[in-house]
């Protein structure tokens, strides 16, 4: 067995503060609330952009923006239905963003040593999914009603 020397670096990284159990735990717990962000952040800027611009490609900027970060608007029909039923599906899409950030913490835990890093690559997986899901969904309500949509 060999032994330290003097002269031999000692690493500087930080012990994880409450150990390695702690901080997947910390991760499940958290991850689900954190996985709300980036479609907030995206579901607002793309709310201003159909707001405060004028012209076909802030629509259709702010039309993907808000179906991709709020995909259960396109199960109550929107742009084109009744805008009473976008609270519900807004509220639905913020319970399947925490869901998909409960897969994304319970995949990025399975490893013994997980953090932050781990579930962000985990989620941002899912996201894309997510979004390429959403874009299809707005390219066949395109085809189906014609160019009236976008």
């Amino acid at each position: 067995m060999t032994t330290r020397s003097e002269s031999e670096p000692v690493s500087t990284a930080a012990p994880v503060a409450g150990g390695p159990r702690w901080y997947r735990g910390r991760i499940l717990v958290a991850g689900p609330f954190a996985a709300l962000a980036p479609p907030s952040v995206i579901g607002v800027l793309s709310l201003f952009v159909l707001l405060l611009g004028g012209g076909r490609q802030s629509a259709v900027a702010g039309l993907i923006g808000t179906v991709i970060s709020a995909p259960g608007l396109l199960l109550v029909g929107a742009p084109i239905a009744d805008s009473s039923a976008y609270p519900m599906a807004i509220l639905l899409s913020a319970v399947f963003w925490v869901v998909m950030g409960f897969i994304a913490a319970w995949r990025a835990t399975r490893r013994p040593i997980a953090g932050w890093p781990d579930f962000w690559r985990e989620y941002v997986f899912l996201w894309l999914a997510t979004a390429i899901g959403a874009g299809i969904g707005i390219v066949i309500a395109a085809a189906r009603i014609g160019g009236a949509l976008l």
